[in-house]
């Protein structure tokens, strides 16, 4: 269980700031979604990152209230510079 479950929404924003997004949670409240990006090296002769991102997903009640907590991770589609076609002006 996450620790911010039963805290008020103005506490999570005082700790994380405003949030990358806010959606409707369908019940009168909010979800506040906090977005993480990573990127690592994939392969050789191309600088080729596979890259991702992490949600943090705080269902805010009508009162204020954390009620709900969620995380997903979701790859995003690879970057790729090939080095080969890179020249030297």
């Amino acid at each position: 269980m996450n620790q911010w479950i039963g805290e008020k929404k103005h506490t999570l924003l005082m700790n994380f700031g405003p949030p990358d997004k806010v959606s409707e949670d369908g019940n009168g409240g909010e979800i506040l979604v906090y977005i993480k990006y990573y990127s690592a090296p994939f392969a050789a002769n191309t600088i080729t990152l596979t890259n991702s991102q992490q949600l943090k997903m705080y269902f805010i009640n009508t009162d204020g209230i954390v009620y709900h907590f969620l995380v997903k991770y979701q790859d995003i589609a690879p970057t790729q510079v090939d080095l080969n076609v890179i020249r030297n002006p």
